[in-house]
């Protein structure tokens, strides 16, 4: 399974996240959130002592990558989401989880397959224009076309560049573009 797994885990989180929370009020939302930042947390630290946790311990075993610490991508992807909830509110918030778990998962496995023109590092040109053009569709779901396009297309580009973690960083700067271009403001 490997990598394919993982990324459909990510892609899952991601729109599963965004479905939950926009049928949840504010309130819930956060609880939501946060309720899921501590088990992230707390599996991460069970994982690290050695503990073997039934169903999660399989889990990991097939969507951890080998030398990273356990579960940092997931700590930081609900990190994301719970920042964007708190500053932006719910409808952003489930932007940024559609755009993270979309464009995240699709760059990388065509990244894989298909990538020829590298961008930075792994990251490659065909990659990043595949989940770009997928996030743009997902989001169409939720945003104006033009919106989508706008906001897949900085997401790509922090995708692809922003050196730092990019489970939280594509969010939120999914949920700065959106608010920069105040589609918002007119309802979802």
């Amino acid at each position: 399974m490997g990598e394919t797994f993982r990324q459909t885990v990510h892609l899952l989180m991601g729109v599963i996240g965004a479905g939950i929370i926009l049928h949840l009020n504010d309130r819930w939302a956060f609880v939501f959130l946060s309720t899921v930042l501590v088990a992230v947390f707390l599996l991460c630290d069970a994982f690290t002592r050695g503990y073997d946790v039934p169903v999660f311990s399989q889990v990991f075993d097939e969507t951890e990558r080998q030398g990273k610490i356990p579960l940092k991508g997931a700590i930081a992807y609900s990190a994301g989401a719970l920042f964007c909830l708190a500053v932006f509110g719910r409808e952003y918030a489930a932007v940024g989880l559609v755009t993270v778990g979309v464009l995240g998962s699709v760059s990388t496995l065509i990244g894989v397959r298909f990538g020829r023109h590298v961008l930075r590092g792994k990251k490659s040109l065909e990659g990043t224009a595949a989940g770009a053009a997928a996030a743009a569709f997902a989001l169409t779901l939720l945003l104006p076309w033009w919106a989508a396009v706008v906001v897949a297309g900085v997401a790509g580009v922090i995708e692809a560049y922003f050196p730092l973690d990019d489970n939280m960083a594509i969010q939120i700067g999914a949920c700065v573009t959106l608010a920069a271009v105040g589609v918002i403001a007119t309802g979802l």
